[in-house]
C-alpha cells in the first residue's frame, strides 16, 4: 500500500477546505466551503455542521472496511475500486491521511441537457417595500382574504366557491387550501420557504415554489422578504398536449398505418425526478408509470415521459432518478434492466474522462452487449460551452500561460446570468491515472481578483484533470476570466467545458462547437441525439447541441461518429407546477427517438437492439457515409421505417447482439418458476418453517425422474428425498413436464441467512437474496478465487455464455443473476459466499 501525504491524495479544492494555506489570495477555507454549498457539494446538519460530497479511488488491493464509518450514505464498487459518501471535516482529515487511498475527490454534480421556457409568465416584479406585502398578491387572492377588493354584490363565499369548481381551492378537513405559484428574490433559495405548502414544488433555477398553501398561511407567506410575488395557479386546459414532434416525425400517421403503438415494449428513463406525476396521470397525460426511485426531485423525467408516451402510446414507462454520483448512476441503470426495460433513455451527463471511456461509458458498454438494451442519450448542449486547443503558452511573470485567441484578448472569458452556480473542468490528452503533464487552472471575477484555482500534482500516475466552480450571486451578469498555466509539462491538448449546473447555457470567449460531446455520449454502442430546430424547410440544428467527432485517444486512437441522428426540441410540455412550457435541449430530442425504437419493437418483440438502431438511422434517408459531425445522419422519418416482414406476427427475433440468450424479464423471488425439462434451480432466502423441505416440488409433474443435488466437497451427486430440508442457496435439479410455478414462502426475520462454502472447482450456487445483483458485485469478495460462472437456462435447455472474471461485453461480470437461478462457479481455492443482497 503507497503512503501518501494528504497533498499528495486530495484535490486543491479539499485542501482548500482544511487549510488557509491552500486557498487563493484573499480567500478563506469558509469563501470556498460557501461556493461548494451553493454548488450541491457541500450541506449542513441541524447543528450547522458540514459534510461534503466526495469520490475515493483505493489502491488495487484496499478494502473499505476501514473507509465506510466514515462516510455518511455511501455507495461502493469495489470491481472499480472507488468509494462515494459524506465527510464532515474532522473524516475528510483521517481519511487524507490513510494508507491505501489513491485520490479524494469532491462529486461533480451532473449537467443537464434540457431546460423549461414558461409560455405564460408573470411580468417581471419590481421591488415592494415590506409594508406593502398587498401589492405582492394577485387580485383573487386579495379577494379571498379582505371584502374590499371583491366585486359589487360579491362575497368571499362566493368568490371561495367558484375557485373550488376550477380546481383553484380545495377543503381538507377543516382547513381551506388555495393551489398558489410564488416567485422568489435571486438572493432567496425557494426552498426556505417550503414550510408554508403543503406538496410544494420548487425551482431554484427560475425562483419559484408552488403548491397547496392554507388560507391563513397567504398573509404571512407575502410578508416575508424573499417573495416577490404571490398569485393563484390557474389550472391548465384539460385537452392533451401532444408533443411536436409526432407530427415532424411522422410517428401518428406511422402508427395509423402499421397499427404499432409500443405494446411489449418496457421503455426506462433516468433523469432528475418526477414531480407531479399524480396530476398528470389524472389529467391523462401519463398512464401508470413504475417509479422504482424518485429520490433526486425535478420534473425533467416527468418531460421525457410525456413525450415518449405522445410517440408509443402502449408502451411501458419505467424511471429512476440519476442519483447523486457516478456509481448511483450505474445502480440506477442496473435496476432499469431488471425490471426488464429493453430501451433506456437518460439526458444526464457526468463528469467523466473526456479522451477515453470512464467508469459509465464502460458500464452501458458492458450491459448494451451483455442484455440487448437499446441504450439513448441525449447528445448535450455544450457547442457553445466547449474549447479544445493544443496548448499555444505566452509567458508572464515567468509562466507560460494558455493563449485562447479570444475576441477580446488572450484568456478565455463567459458570462454568467444572476443566480446561476457551476464548474469549470479542463482535461489534457493523457490517460487518466499516467498523468505527468502537470497543468493548473485558475478563475478571476470581473474586477481581475483570482476566486478559485486548480493545482492538483500530476507526477506520472494522476488524473489529467483540473476544476473550479463558479457562483454568480449578483442581481447582475458577471463575467468570468479562465486561465491555464503550464506547471511543468510538455505541449499537450487542451480541453475544457462550463457546466452551469441547471438546464440554462452559458457562451464561451472563444468556444469550439467541434468535439463537444464526452461520456456515454461518445460510446459507439448508444443512440446519441443531437436538438434540431421544429419547422422550416431545411434542418437546422440547434446551435447550443452538441457536435461530433468525438476523439477518444485510448486505447487506441479513434474519431467516433457522435452524434447520431437528430430530432426536435422546443416542444410543449406541463411542468411538476401544472404549467404549459416549452421543453428545450437534447433533453427534449433523445426521448423522441426512444418513443420511435418502442414502436419498431413493438413490430417484432426480442428484436436485436442494433437492428433496431440500423432501422431508425435509415429511416433517416442518408447512408453511413453522409454523416455529418452536426446533425449526424440526420433526422428519422417514422413513415421511412422499413420493417422486416414479419412485423404484423409479433414473431420473435433471436438474441444475437455478441449474446446468444435473452436476458430474463423481472420476476419476483417468491414465485419459483419451472420449465419444461431440467430446471436449475436455487434457495434464494431462509424459508419458513413448514415450508422449508423439498416437500415444495410436490406438485410438480416430474415424469418419474429424481430431483438431485451435487456434493462439490465429495465431488458425488445424491438424491434429494421429500423430507430433506432445502437451506438458502441450496441448488437441486427439477424436471418438469410443463411450465410451472412454485411459491416459496420465506422466513423474513433475517436470522436464519446461512453462508455457502466454495470448494476447488465447479459449485453449483444461487444469489443469497430476494434481488437481482451483477455476478461482479455478489462474487466481488472472492477477488481472484473465482474465474468462471455458467448459468443454466431452463428455456433453451442449454448453458448461457459464460460469465468470467475480468471479462468484457458478452462475458462481463456486469451480467446479472438472478434470484432462484442456479449456476455453476468455478473455484481456484476454497471461498465463502455470504448473504446479504
Amino acid at each position: 500500500m503507497s503512503d501518501n501525504s494528504a497533498s499528495d491524495i486530495l484535490s486543491s479544492d479539499l485542501l482548500q477546505i482544511l487549510h488557509k494555506a491552500s486557498c487563493p489570495p484573499g480567500q478563506s477555507p469558509d469563501d470556498i466551503i460557501d461556493n461548494m454549498e451553493k454548488n450541491g457539494q457541500i450541506r449542513r446538519n441541524e447543528t450547522g455542521t458540514w459534510s461534503v460530497h466526495i469520490l475515493l479511488e483505493l489502491e488495487k488491493n484496499q478494502t473499505s472496511e476501514n473507509i465506510l464509518p466514515l462516510l455518511s450514505h455511501p455507495a461502493e464498487d469495489t470491481s472499480y475500486h472507488l468509494v462515494t459518501g459524506w465527510a464532515t471535516s474532522e473524516n475528510l482529515t483521517l481519511l487524507s491521511g490513510m494508507s491505501g487511498i489513491k485520490s479524494i475527490m469532491p462529486v461533480i454534480p451532473p449537467a443537464s441537457s434540457g431546460s423549461f421556457e414558461n409560455i405564460l409568465d408573470e411580468p417581471a416584479s419590481v421591488f415592494v417595500p415590506e409594508n406593502s406585502w398587498k401589492k405582492k398578491l394577485s387580485t383573487d387572492l386579495l379577494q379571498l382574504l379582505d371584502d374590499t377588493y371583491l366585486s359589487p354584490g360579491q362575497s368571499r363565499a362566493d368568490m371561495m366557491a367558484l375557485m373550488e369548481k376550477t380546481g383553484e381551492v380545495r377543503i381538507r378537513d377543516a382547513d381551506i387550501e388555495v393551489r398558489i405559484s410564488a416567485k422568489t428574490s435571486p438572493s432567496f433559495s425557494p426552498s426556505s420557504f417550503l414550510d408554508y405548502f403543503s406538496s410544494p414544488v420548487a425551482d431554484s433555477v427560475y425562483g419559484r415554489i408552488g403548491g397547496w398553501i392554507r388560507a391563513d398561511n397567504i398573509t404571512r407567506l407575502a410578508m416575508q422578504d424573499g417573495i416577490l410575488s404571490l398569485v393563484v395557479q390557474i389550472p391548465p386546459r384539460t385537452s392533451k398536449i401532444t408533443t411536436e414532434g409526432d407530427y415532424l416525425l411522422k410517428t401518428r400517421e406511422f402508427r395509423n398505418i402499421s397499427g404499432l403503438s409500443g405494446e411489449g415494449v418496457k421503455v426506462g428513463v433516468i433523469s432528475d425526478g418526477v414531480d407531479g406525476l399524480e396530476d398528470l396521470k389524472a389529467l391523462g397525460e401519463l398512464p401508470d408509470v413504475e417509479v422504482i426511485s424518485d429520490t433526486v426531485g425535478g420534473d425533467e423525467g416527468l418531460a421525457m415521459l410525456q413525450i415518449i408516451h405522445d410517440i408509443a402510446p402502449n408502451a411501458t414507462l419505467v424511471f429512476h432518478d440519476r442519483g447523486s454520483s457516478q456509481i448511483e448512476f450505474v445502480r440506477a441503470l442496473d435496476q432499469l434492466i431488471i425490471h426488464g426495460c429493453n430501451i433506456i433513455c437518460d439526458d444526464i451527463t457526468y463528469v467523466e474522462p473526456f479522451f477515453e471511456d470512464g467508469y459509465i461509458s464502460q458500464n452501458i458498454i458492458d450491459r448494451v452487449l451483455s442484455y440487448n438494451v437499446l441504450y439513448i442519450t441525449a447528445a448535450g448542449n455544450f457547442a457553445k460551452e466547449h474549447y479544445q486547443a493544443p496548448f499555444h503558452g505566452y509567458e508572464d511573470q515567468g509562466y507560460l500561460w494558455q493563449d485562447f485567441q479570444g475576441s477580446t484578448g488572450r484568456d478565455m472569458k463567459f458570462t454568467v446570468p444572476s443566480g446561476l452556480a457551476g464548474h469549470v473542468i479542463l482535461q489534457w490528452d493523457d490517460r487518466f491515472g499516467t498523468s505527468a503533464n502537470n497543468y493548473d487552472l485558475f478563475l478571476y471575477d470581473d474586477s481581475g481578483r483570482e476566486i478559485a484555482r486548480s493545482v492538483n500534482i500530476q507526477d506520472g500516475d494522476d488524473d489529467p484533470m483540473e476544476w473550479v466552480r463558479f457562483v454568480n450571486s449578483a442581481d447582475r451578469p458577471r463575467e468570468f476570466t479562465v486561465k491555464v498555466v503550464q506547471a511543468a509539462a510538455e505541449d499537450a491538448l487542451l480541453e475544457i467545458y462550463v457546466l452551469p449546473l441547471s438546464g440554462r447555457s452559458v457562451e464561451l470567449d472563444p468556444y469550439t462547437p467541434e468535439d463537444s460531446v464526452f461520456g456515454q455520449q461518445a460510446v459507439k454502442q448508444a443512440l446519441v441525439v443531437g436538438a434540431a430546430a421544429p419547422g422550416g424547410k431545411n434542418l437546422t440544428v440547434q446551435e447550443y447541441s452538441s457536435r461530433g467527432p468525438a476523439l477518444i485517444r485510448y486505447p487506441v486512437y479513434e474519431l467516433r461518429k457522435k452524434p447520431d441522428l437528430v430530432a426536435p426540441d422546443h416542444i410543449t410540455v406541463l411542468t411538476g407546477s401544472m404549467q404549459h412550457a416549452v421543453f428545450t435541449g437534447t433533453s427534449a430530442a433523445a426521448p423522441h427517438i426512444a418513443g420511435l425504437a418502442a414502436l419498431v419493437m413493438s413490430g417484432s418483440l426480442g428484436m436485436k437492439e442494433s437492428e433496431v438502431r440500423k432501422i431508425i438511422l435509415n429511416a433517416t434517408g442518408t447512408s453511413t457515409d453522409a454523416w455529418d459531425p452536426v446533425y449526424g445522419r440526420g433526422i428519422p422519418v417514422a413513415t421511412n421505417l422499413s420493417l422486416p416482414e414479419n412485423t404484423s406476427g409479433n414473431i420473435l427475433y433471436p438474441v444475437m447482439n455478441g449474446c446468444n440468450f435473452e436476458p430474463r424479464m423481472y420476476d419476483a423471488a417468491e414465485k419459483l418458476l419451472l420449465y419444461p425439462g431440467w430446471n436449475m434451480v436455487s434457495i434464494p432466502y431462509p424459508l419458513t418453517r413448514g415450508n422449508e423441505t423439498a416437500q415444495i416440488f410436490n406438485p410438480v409433474q416430474t415424469a418419474c425422474h429424481s430431483i438431485w443435488r451435487y456434493n462439490p466437497a465429495g465431488g458425488f451427486w445424491s438424491v434429494v428425498r421429500p423430507n430433506d430440508t432445502l437451506l438458502q442457496m441450496d441448488v437441486v435439479w427439477v424436471y418438469s413436464e410443463q411450465e410451472a410455478g412454485i411459491n416459496l414462502h420465506f422466513d423474513t426475520t433475517g436470522t436464519n441467512q446461512t453462508v455457502k462454502q466454495l470448494y476447488p472447482g465447479w459449485n453449483p450456487v444461487g444469489v443469497p437474496g430476494r434481488e437481482s445483483i451483477t455476478a461482479r458485485d455478489l462474487l466481488s469478495p472472492l477477488t481472484d478465487a473465482w474465474t468462471t460462472v455458467l448459468v443454466f437456462d431452463p428455456r433453451t435447455q442449454e448453458f448461457r455464455p459464460s460469465i468470467i472474471n475480468g471479462g468484457s461485453g458478452t462475458y462481463s461480470p456486469s451480467r446479472l443473476l438472478y434470484p432462484s437461478e442456479g449456476w455453476w462457479i468455478y473455484m481456484n481455492r476454497p471461498g465463502i459466499l455470504f448473504p446479504g443482497c
